[in-house]
């Protein structure tokens, strides 16, 4: 079964509004990550390079984009990552089925990498 999912442009270059079950959400364009989630590992204490590290399929405008973002829409953002206030293990955990599910993107055609992208949304709304 496929899930129509709209998209919406945004004055940022890399960044779209994902229209979802729970509203619209701010996800960096093509690649299933969402704002908030560039942001959570920001305020765990990460910098731009570290973030490209643990997500190098992400370039550093993109990241910088989502934060311009986040400056610019600091309350959306800020009630996401409240609903996702999770444990230090909690947190540890979920890194964990994140990078299993990044370590299998290489060599996926471009439906398959979408399905991962899926995928790792539905792991992150909790």
């Amino acid at each position: 079964m496929t899930i129509a999912v709209r998209m919406a442009n945004t004055q940022h270059r890399y960044i779209v509004k994902r229209r979802g079950a729970r509203g619209a959400v701010a996800e960096i364009k093509g690649t299933g990550i969402d704002v908030w989630a560039i942001i959570g590992y920001y305020r765990l204490g990460k910098t731009a390079e570290q973030i490209q590290t643990l997500l190098p399929h992400l370039t550093l405008a993109q990241i910088h984009d989502a934060f311009s973002y986040y400056y610019d829409h600091p309350a959306e953002i800020d009630r996401i990552l409240a609903r996702r206030d999770l444990n230090e293990e909690q947190a540890r955990v979920l890194q964990t089925h994140v990078n299993a599910i990044l370590a299998q993107r290489k060599g996926l055609n471009k439906a398959q990498a979408k399905e991962r992208a899926a995928e790792l949304r539905r792991l992150l709304e909790l």
